[in-house]
């Protein structure tokens, strides 16, 4: 099927972090759009819902300092910076 060309206004914030994503995944935004919307059902009229199909999607690309650490070193972090222990 012919690929057509789109415009889209969303949030410049929204836009910055799906490109990166996007990037991360060595795939284009039109691409991961048309993934989304194909696999939430919408374009087939299905009832899948949308929410579980962007978590699961999205899912592990927040980065974080505290990736690496195991809960215990978290844990100890906080109380450090609660009660200065």
């Amino acid at each position: 099927m012919p690929k057509v060309k789109l415009t889209l206004t969303i949030d410049e914030d929204l836009l910055v972090s799906a490109k990166a994503v996007a990037k991360q995944r060595h795939t284009s935004l039109s691409g991961m759009i048309e993934q989304l919307l194909a696999g939430a059902g919408v374009v087939k009229g299905q009832d899948a819902p949308v929410t579980e199909s962007v978590a699961l999607r999205l899912k592990g690309i927040a980065k974080s300092k505290l990736g690496k650490k195991t809960d215990k070193q978290i844990r100890e972090m906080m109380y450090r910076d609660r009660y200065g222990i």
